[in-house]
Parts: structure tokens; C-alpha cells; sequence
């Protein structure tokens, strides 16, 4: 069985009561090959992703483990928690006051 790293750290080492909704399924599903900008809306693939995570009980917590996890913003891939990977980073930058990184296209 495939599962996403959030998925296998809480099926190995427990964690909250409940089974993560993306149990089961291809990791790929919540890394879409296109992300959308901030201030624009979910892609296609974004909400795919993001109605899986829509009724999880457990995604308070992977959203959580995924920030706690990512100590730079460029770490902040796909979706997980809930949140589409422009909200993370948004929602990264506000707790921990670390910026983006350069990205192609844009000034430094």
C-alpha cells in the first residue's frame, strides 16, 4: 500500500483517533503538477486533492506535522492539512516569518 508521508508516520507511530482519508491512496494525488499562484484559486488537481482532505479526521494534525516539519517555505510542497501548498506557504510565512525563496520569473 502507497501512502503519503503524513499518512505512514500516523499509520506507524499513531497519533489522533481516526483514519487519515488519503489512506490507501496514490501519494501523487496531492502533489497535482501544476500549483496554483496565491490569490488565485485551487486548480483542478488542487481540488481534487483538497475534497479527499475535506471530511479527514485527522487533518488538523497532518496540516501541523507538515509546518512543524517544513523549516523553509521551499519545503511547503502539494496539498496536505486541508490547504493547498500557496495557503501553507502563506500560512508558514505568517507563523514563522520566513519569506519565500527566489522563484524563476520573479525579482529577488
Amino acid at each position: 500500500m502507497t501512502t503519503s508521508t503524513n499518512t505512514a508516520v500516523l499509520l506507524a507511530d499513531g497519533g489522533p483517533a481516526g483514519v487519515p482519508a488519503c489512506a490507501g491512496m496514490d501519494p501523487e494525488v496531492f502533489f497535482p503538477a501544476y500549483s496554483s499562484e496565491p490569490g488565485n484559486g485551487p486548480t483542478q488537481e488542487e481540488r481534487e486533492a483538497l475534497a479527499v482532505c475535506a471530511g479527514c479526521p485527522v487533518r488538523g494534525w497532518c496540516l501541523e506535522r507538515d509546518l512543524e516539519e517544513c523549516p523553509t517555505t521551499y519545503q511547503v510542497v502539494g496539498v496536505r492539512g486541508g490547504m493547498r501548498q500557496a495557503d501553507r506557504r502563506a500560512l508558514h510565512v505568517q507563523r514563522y516569518g520566513v519569506r519565500a525563496p527566489y522563484r524563476a520569473g520573479g525579482e529577488r
